[in-house]
């Protein structure tokens, strides 16, 4: 009889409309006039739609606790719980039996107010069990401790129903054994909502350290999910993991501190599932998995659609032997970035900033800041595409990132990369070797750049290539985009075509060094049997050893169309190097409708202040070369060898210097053949011989159709013959003669 006027006494009855008072006081006052007066629920209590009454039960112990959910669980009523104390189970208690042992199981719906207080389950079981198509709400709780039995899920909440949580704290929860997921929350199936909510510190032994999803709905709306973590089997998720075919929104929370032993230190998206990210930040999480598909310290999307909206990621780090994408691995799924940082991510193996493995990746209105890789291989400082992949990067900005090859950009051998709009600028490649490089942007495969900017970029290793981009063996277009101010240490300032297919369109290639090691191609430069058309475009003010503007290879083919080639240096010393704004290595150059004006060859025996040709066959029509300058020889032209045709050319201002200064507009070393039909050649000047025209004693020079005036030389003024074959407009010139 003691006991039940205990129990009377411990639960008041109240409208579910009246709030429960805050203070002490006042909970002194319901609790000695609940002891005075028995209250008939039914009688006093609001009624649902099905008439069942609705009760308020205050709690000050766990005991009170249990009978107050047992009761609520009897009727259909939205009964409601207001903790008064704070209410620690009792250890030692078996964990099987129901409310009255274990965790509460909730078969009604359920209202619990928390007003601060604590319910700690000192890790004896969870705290609320919630089934299929019940309804249990908490507000301004604490739940702490959880630990259900082994290879159990949900360390503080399992529920099948619906679970809203609001201004809540789930913290210090574990769930250990096989397959144990969820060590807050396991959502099965069910429809989750956290709202200005707290998941910290909770662990899980197979995913989800803070949160499990599997399926259903989950939704966190201003919640924080901070230093929780998952085992090594397999170890997805950290902070919150998705199973299976379910939906999850993460809005204006915080994701921080998180690690899993595998795959996404924050965030983890299942192969079937849709997953959206917007207005939140995620921060300092962590991804130890070794392999070369795992990782993504902040967020990892295992086939699913991910979606990123408004938001920061930044110093997340993928940490095991080859682990990738520091801040985001889209692996195999569909990923859109939109106006989101990623900033100042690491990952050993590639992807600092965002790994995407096959796939579709898509960032737009996005920027990639400060990420970086290691050295294993250490590709893709802001984004990797690994295998057969697609990704866009749309009005993106790609800055300061650092990797060995593609400090920006890093796109595979079998992918598809489409940048527009964009800025690249600040990036670093340090690869030592030849075809290493890339700062802007390093291609494997097929990429397309379009209406952007390629700024500031380096490529630092002993032969890094590509200061801008580098085009290994692919296809390279770019079409209404400005490369300036790109350095590299080997070859290619600008742009480096290993091989491949490289068209440059509408572009700008400007104020790009190509280094002195050997220093190649200060604009772009070609290695190997590869192809380069440039048309529409405009190379000032490049500066190399050789090809200022311009270098092809020995075996290359390269086309120039309707650019126009002005202000570019070639500093290189000897008699086969300059080459000021175009260098020929003995490949294929065509060049037709271009404007070739001031460049320079500056090196002590420097030679072709706008074009050298060295060995190989040079086309050049319908161009104006306009103001060139060499040291040597060649002011305008020099042909080292090889043969040049050209047609409808126009001569004009070119000079040479005093070292020994022949040909001013043009010069034939050894046994060059050169035709130059149609054209003029005027005010032209050479230190020593052949104001406008040279050639050399084995040489074979033909012009006809030439309009000769105002060339200047102490030794033949238009054309000087110094062994070979000449013969200008029908008419002989003697060796060792000039006219």
């Amino acid at each position: 009889m003691v006991a039940s006027a205990f129990a009377l006494a411990a639960f008041a009855v109240a409208p579910a409309a009246a709030e429960p008072a805050a203070s002490p006081a006042s909970d002194a006052t319901a609790a000695t006039a609940a002891t005075a007066t028995t209250v008939s629920a039914a009688s006093t209590a609001p009624r649902n739609k099905q008439g069942k009454a609705s009760r308020t039960w205050k709690v000050r112990t766990e005991k009170q606790l249990r009978t107050a959910v047992r009761k609520a669980n009897r009727t259909k009523a939205k009964d409601r719980i207001v903790l008064v104390r704070t209410i620690r189970f009792a250890t030692g208690r078996s964990a099987r039996g129901g409310v009255g042992r274990g965790d509460l199981d909730v078969r009604a719906d359920l209202v619990v107010l928390g007003r601060g207080r604590t319910i700690n389950a000192k890790k004896v079981d969870r705290v609320f069990d919630v089934r299929s198509g019940t309804r249990l709400v908490i507000k301004r709780a604490k739940l702490r401790n959880g630990a259900p039995a082994e290879t159990e899920s949900g360390g503080l909440i399992r529920s099948r129903g619906t679970v809203e949580v609001r201004k809540s704290h789930l913290l210090s929860s574990t769930v250990t054994g096989a397959g144990a997921s969820g060590g807050a929350v396991m959502n099965e199936g069910g429809t989750l909502r956290l709202v200005d909510t707290r998941v910290r510190g909770n662990e899980a032994e197979r995913a989800g350290g803070g949160i499990e999803a599997a399926g259903g709905s989950t939704f966190l709306v201003r919640t924080r999910l901070t230093g929780n973590a998952t085992g090594a089997v397999p170890g997805n998720g950290g902070g919150l993991h998705l199973t299976g075919t379910g939906d999850v929104l993460v809005r204006d929370g915080l994701v921080s501190g998180n690690t899993a032993s595998a795959e996404g230190g924050g965030l983890w998206n299942s192969a079937t599932g849709t997953f959206v990210v917007e207005r939140t930040t995620i921060r300092r999480n962590s991804a130890a998995g070794a392999a070369a598909d795992q990782g993504g310290g902040g967020l990892f999307n295992d086939g699913g659609s991910l979606t990123v909206r408004g938001s920061e990621i930044h110093d997340n780090t993928a940490t095991g032997a080859a682990g990738s994408g520091g801040g985001v691995l889209n692996n195999l799924g569909t990923l859109v970035v939109a106006t989101t940082e990623v900033r100042d991510n690491t990952a050993p193996r590639a992807g600092g900033g965002i790994e995407a493995n096959l796939g579709s990746t898509t960032l737009v209105g996005s920027t990639l800041r400060a990420n970086s890789t290691g050295a294993a291989p250490g590709n893709g400082g802001g984004l990797h595409l690994t295998g057969a992949g697609k990704v866009l990067v749309d009005t993106t900005q790609v800055l300061g990132n650092t990797a060995v090859e593609g400090g920006g950009l890093w796109n595979a051998a079998t992918g598809q990369l489409s940048v527009t709009g964009s800025t690249i600028s600040g990036n670093t490649a340090t690869g030592a070797a030849a075809d290493q490089g890339g700062g802007g942007i390093y291609s494997d495969g097929t990429t397309s750049v379009s209406g952007s900017t390629i700024a500031s970029n380096t490529a630092t290793g002993a032969a890094g290539s590509g200061g801008g981009v580098l085009n290994n063996q692919g296809t390279l277009t770019l079409t209404g985009t400005t490369v300036q101010g790109n350095a590299a240490k080997r070859a290619g300032g600008g742009i480096e075509a290993n091989l491949g297919t490289t068209t440059v369109a509408r572009s700008v290639l400007q104020s790009n060094d190509a280094g002195t090691a050997p220093g190649n191609g200060g604009g772009l430069h070609l290695t190997g049997t590869g192809s380069v058309e440039v048309t529409q475009t405009k190379v000032y003010d490049n500066t190399a050893v050789e090809g200022g503007g311009l270098w092809n290879s020995a075996t290359g083919t390269m086309v120039v169309r309707d650019t126009h080639l002005r202000g570019n240096t070639a500093s290189g010393a000897a008699a086969d190097q300059g080459g000021g704004a175009i260098y020929n290595d003995g490949g294929d150059v065509e060049v037709m409708g271009a404007t070739i004006e001031a460049n320079r060859a500056t090196g002590a025996a420097g030679s072709g202040g706008g074009v050298l040709s060295l060995n190989g066959d040079l086309t050049v029509g319908w161009t104006n070369l306009d103001g060139n300058t060499a040291p040597r020889a060649g002011g305008a032209v020099e042909v080292n060898g090889g043969s040049a045709d050209l047609s409808n050319v126009n001569a004009r201002g070119n000079a040479t210097g005093a070292a020994p200064g022949n040909g001013g507009a043009l010069h034939i070393t050894g046994a060059g053949t050169v035709t130059w039909t149609d054209g003029s050649i005027t005010g032209n000047d050479a230190s020593n011989e052949g104001g406008g025209l040279w050639n050399s004693s084995a040489g074979v020079l033909t012009a006809t159709g030439i309009v000769f005036d105002a060339n200047t030389a102490p030794e033949g003024p238009d054309a000087y013959n110094d062994g070979g074959t000449m013969s200008v407009n029908g008419v002989p010139v003697l060796p060792g003669t000039g006219t």
